[in-house]
């Protein structure tokens, strides 16, 4: 079979994607057909723009376009074109300039294109001499002060590791043709070198991790987005619309907060700093987002955006601005020993401490800045407030494992996942499920609950991290209902339900006992990688949870595994199942 792709067949809500994968150069994917000479400018264009087009950061009279040069060879300072028409052929051009590629910054070109017509479809290229880049398509949003948008479409995707499988996601999202914005909520790339979480499935799969090392510096940040840029899907769903980007943890390195982070040690490592400042660099680089403002903290990516009236969109920084250390059971609760031997754990203690009002996790100024942001989009008469959010926001109790689980089966759960010891061993005890959560800084979710409470405009939470799919109702410390969540699984990245199953454990164990152990949790499914689309109206916000049968090999069926629905109504609505 010739090393060639085939753009997937759709028909509903079901994908067949068939043959190997190929090159998508000079294709514009989503509204724009394949023209013949975009398919001309694909054999031209490998050697320069090998890493594709994107775009994003829409405003209505602006939008982020981004490409890189691959071989400059011995220049550190490239001239490059660039131009924006409203139609696929080029033939009346909107706006077009020139930009600068240089070494500075890894030879990556990012324009903001402004002077734009708000709520209307562009299409993009860039050329380095004769040789044109792809063609992208990107969309500005609806003008506040216009007509109010009949609808927005979200696909909302976190958790993307190269060597955990295919990016299947991706190439099911772009042949839709239909998504106005993709969402992505973090871990767009992994710090891990061979060896680390999920690269055992790099060799099965034909993708090791490049760099082959753990990455810690500048070069080794960069050379790892080149070979997720690289991956002809990824660049697939980059052509396909623009991007709302976020962070989480491995954009940096495993459960980071403000200074350091779990995967860090800085005795051998180097300081948390000077590897945190390399990775941005990097993610600013090599992303369509628009840089901070001079003198602005790198780590303040938090930002928001206006479709129209019918919603606000603000994107979350959960890790490096406010974080504090997440707790950790082993270190953080005391446990003594009982007069029969069995363990004690004090856990008024640590809820005392764990329910503390000084743990922060959005820090003082961006819990401002959010709840001035929440509060003008309904006295504008903002429909939704959405929440790009990297962590769990719903509270959810661990449940009870030894009750539910044979002791043979939490034998091989700990056998096979040694530092789960602890938390198996005291579940059941209303502990939270992930203290890396925001079940980990309650006193920071009640200030925001207490923002989103009386607001006009319905709060919808949009999260990544967990690698599982969510919905969830939002309730406050008085048990009354203030927004819904909706969590995406993962691109790749495997779940712990996924290695709960892998030990003999069949079905989605974890996914069940977690239904049965929280009332605020109608849906949790652990063993499918996938994406949430999301549609908003005026009426209502329904959310679709789309599953992959596999991620270990390139041709896979993408189908329905749930559907939910909420009203939109001056007081929060609950979630319905549809």
């Amino acid at each position: 079979m010739t090393a060639r792709k085939l753009m997937p067949t759709v028909t509903g809500e079901t994908i067949m994607a068939a043959t190997r994968r190929g090159t998508l150069a000079g294709m514009v994917i989503g509204a724009a057909a394949c023209t013949a000479s975009a398919a001309h400018e694909g054999h031209a264009h490998d050697g320069i723009f090998q890493h594709g087009v994107a775009s994003g950061d829409p405003l209505s009279d602006r939008v982020i376009i981004w490409t890189r040069l691959t071989d400059p060879g011995h220049n550190h300072r490239l001239q490059v074109r660039w131009e924006l028409s409203a139609t696929p052929d080029f033939a009346r051009i909107s706006r077009r300039g020139e930009a600068v590629a240089e070494a500075a910054r890894d030879f990556t070109v990012k324009v903001d294109v402004t002077r734009l017509r708000p709520g209307q479809t562009y299409y993009y290229r860039f050329a380095y001499g004769s040789i044109r880049s792809p063609i992208g398509l990107t969309r500005t949003a609806p003008a506040v002060d216009g007509a109010m948008p009949g609808s927005l479409r979200l696909a909302v995707v976190s958790c993307s590791n190269y060597p955990a499988g295919f990016f299947n996601v991706y190439q099911a999202i772009a042949a839709r043709g239909d998504v106005d914005l993709v969402l992505h909520l973090g871990d767009y790339i992994y710090e891990y070198g061979e060896g680390g979480y999920a690269t055992q499935f790099g060799a099965q799969v034909g993708r090791v991790p490049d760099p082959p090392h753990e990455i810690l510096s500048l070069d080794d940040y960069r050379k790892r987005y080149g070979q997720y840029r690289s991956d002809p899907d990824l660049q697939a769903a980059h052509a396909a619309c623009p991007w709302l980007v976020t962070w989480d943890d491995h954009e940096t390195s495993n459960d980071a907060w403000t200074a350091g982070a779990q995967n860090h040690d800085p005795a051998t490592e180097g300081p948390w700093s000077d590897r945190k400042a390399a990775a941005l660099k990097a993610y600013y680089e090599w992303m369509p987002i628009r840089d901070p403002a001079p003198g602005g903290a790198f780590e303040a990516i938090n930002r928001r955006f206006d479709w129209g009236k019918l919603a606000r969109i603000a994107m979350l920084e959960t890790r490096l601005l406010g974080r504090a250390e997440p707790f950790d059971l082993e270190k953080d609760l005391t446990v003594t020993q009982g007069p029969d031997g069995r363990p004690v754990p004090d856990l008024a203690a640590f809820m005392t401490r764990l329910n503390d009002p000084g743990r922060q996790l959005l820090g003082p100024a961006q819990q401002a800045w959010l709840a001035e942001g929440m509060t003008a989009a309904s006295q504008q008469g903002t429909k939704w407030n959405v929440l790009g959010n990297q962590v769990i926001m719903a509270k959810v109790k661990s449940p009870d494992f030894k009750a539910a689980l044979s002791a043979e089966s939490l034998a091989q759960i700990v056998a096979a996942i040694p530092q789960a010891a602890p938390f198996f061993e005291l579940s059941g005890l209303g502990i939270p499920l992930n203290l890396d959560a925001w079940d980990g800084y309650p006193a920071a979710r009640e200030a925001l609950f207490a923002v989103a409470k009386p607001l006009a405009a319905r709060t919808i939470v949009v999260t990544g991290d967990t690698h599982a799919a969510w919905a969830n109702q939002l309730r406050d410390a008085a048990g009354d209902l203030v927004g819904v969540e909706f969590g995406c699984s993962s691109v790749t990245s495997p779940s712990i339900g996924d290695m709960l199953a892998q030990i003999g454990l069949e079905g989605d164990v974890l996914g069940g006992l977690i239904d049965q152990a929280n009332a605020d949790v109608l849906w949790n499914a652990q063993t499918r990688r996938g994406f949430t689309l999301l549609e908003l109206t005026p009426e209502r916000a329904n959310a679709t949870f789309i599953g992959l049968d596999t991620v270990f090999a390139p041709t896979f069926v993408a189908s329905t595994d749930a559907r939910f629905t909420t009203a939109w109504a001056p007081t929060a609505q609950a979630l319905t199942k549809i």
